[in-house]
């Protein structure tokens, strides 16, 4: 089941080039082993820590990365958040032993496009490499029925709804809001980051879409709510 909006790549004859991101030796090495099995998938790195993972990422732009959440010296989900903050194209699936929501909707705020627990099949993982690679994201069924079910509730808070909108935004979509919430024009914005206006609309309309809102009073009202400026 799909959930989220990443960004679509094209298919490609080139093999999905893997980071695995796991400390337990004993796995890292079974799924690589696995992974193996699967000649449209190559694993091309491996980290035992969060700061490893974070420089391989940056170094190798991994198409997808496999991402252990329980690390000895970065937690999980921050390495996430710090690996799409700098190598935005990567999709990153969160592979773990924790099925417990709150985990699930920090990942996904974090940038996660998928969210894999440890006891599935090895031709699971492979499957869900694939979605999350050609479609964009990928949850398992009960996983993904469970952040439906908690976005659908009424008194689930704006607030969660607010973090995970903004997580959706690039660095440079989080720059042109906070610059439309201190009442820049396009022209100016566009002066100061040396970009066309055209561009700047472009962005601004996609700020639009993922804060589900229809103008800059209420993307600013957001902004503003959220500690931006």
């Amino acid at each position: 089941m799909l959930v989220g909006k990443c960004r679509v790549m094209g298919k490609t004859e080139e093999p999905i080039r893997l980071l695995v991101v796991e400390d337990q030796l004993l796995f890292r090495e079974g799924l690589k082993s696995l992974l193996k099995q699967h000649s449209d998938l190559q694993v091309i790195g491996e980290a035992t820590t969060g700061a490893e993972a974070v420089n391989l990422a940056v170094t190798h732009a991994p198409d997808v990365i496999l991402l252990d959440l329980n690390l000895p010296d970065i937690d999980g989900i921050e390495v996430c958040s710090r690996i799409k903050a700098l190598v935005p194209v990567t999709r990153i699936v969160i592979l773990t032993v924790n099925k417990d929501l709150p985990h699930l909707l920090r990942a996904m705020k974090a940038g996660a496009c998928g969210y894999l627990t440890k006891d599935n099949p090895s031709e699971k993982v492979a499957s869900t490499v694939r979605q999350v690679f050609h479609e964009g994201s990928s949850l398992e069924p009960l996983l993904a029925d469970r952040l439906l079910a908690e976005f659908a509730n009424p008194t689930h808070r704006k607030d969660d709804l607010y973090d995970a909108a903004l997580a959706s935004l690039s660095p440079r979509e989080k720059e042109i809001l906070k610059m439309v919430a201190d009442g820049k024009p396009n022209k100016i914005i566009a002066d100061e980051l040396d970009i066309s206006e055209h561009t700047v609309r472009n962005h601004i309309s996609n700020i639009f879409q993922k804060l589900h809102v229809n103008n800059r009073t209420e993307a600013t009202v957001i902004a503003i709510k959220k500690g931006l400026i």
